[in-house]
């Protein structure tokens, strides 16, 4: 319930304030809750394809996707393209990403991001639309967990890598990736897991590149992290569709 509350709009956790205990065992479902999101979409997809045919269901399911996360991780990547692209020093771009406002190099990655998803969604053949669909969120949440066991948290006071504690053991990213796995392997068999692999191999090099500018990752970067992990998933769905299908 927590990671669900968390990761959508959907208010199914009524605490007001998790403990750091609870912050760190969500961490097991966030694949959970992309598969949940990758439901939504499905749906909205195959509705789209008898009400209104064509670039308007993509679009639609591209908005559903902005909505049903609250804009939350494009925040993130907007925030992220701020610091990371600022040319200024490690600790500025720390500032930068704290900045509420969005530059021109937020501005620009939000428009790639956006422009990608929608370009690779409506070149994906209709035999793997749905099963990408329902796969590439849990894959973008999947390298959330990822970011946040495997590399330091860039800040030293307060923030969202902080509010894990120290209860973030490895058996946390091995009970992630066991859901992923499964499910890719429900929805495409074989193929899914070659998907998740290639994009993993993509993700982890972005997700150290951003630890070598940074030291580490924040809340910012674990949004930019699955947003970017989601396109090049969609992207590489689209490589492999014509190969293999």
């Amino acid at each position: 319930m927590l990671a669900l509350s968390f990761l959508t709009i959907i208010p199914v956790y009524k605490t007001k304030m998790a403990e750091k205990k609870e912050m760190a065992n969500s961490l097991y479902f966030y694949p959970a809750v992309g598969f949940f999101i990758g439901g939504i979409l499905a749906i909205f997809s195959y509705l789209g394809n008898f009400l209104f045919p064509g670039l308007g269901s993509e679009a639609t399911v591209i908005v559903v996707w902005i909505i049903i996360t609250g804009g939350l991780h494009l925040d993130g990547l907007m925030d992220s393209a701020d610091g990371i692209f600022s040319g200024r020093d490690r600790n500025r771009k720390l500032e930068i990403m704290r900045d509420s406002r969005v530059g021109a190099m937020g501005a620009i990655a939000l428009g790639a991001i956006l422009l990608l998803k929608f370009a690779f969604l409506t070149s994906l053949p209709d035999s793997i639309k749905i099963p990408a669909l329902i796969l590439a969120p849990a894959v973008g949440r999947f390298m959330m967990v990822c970011c946040i066991l495997l590399f330091p948290y860039a800040r030293e006071g307060p923030g969202l890598g902080k509010s894990f504690g120290d209860n973030v053991g490895k058996a946390k990213l091995v009970g992630a990736l066991l859901i992923l796995l499964i499910g890719g392997f429900l929805l495409l068999k074989g193929v899914g897991l070659g998907l998740i692999a290639v994009t993993f191999a993509v993700a982890i090099c972005i997700s150290i590149w951003v630890t070598g500018i940074l030291g580490g990752h924040t809340g910012d970067t674990y949004g930019a992290v699955c947003e970017v992990t989601e396109t090049f998933f969609l992207m590489i769905a689209v490589a492999a569709a014509g190969l293999v299908f």
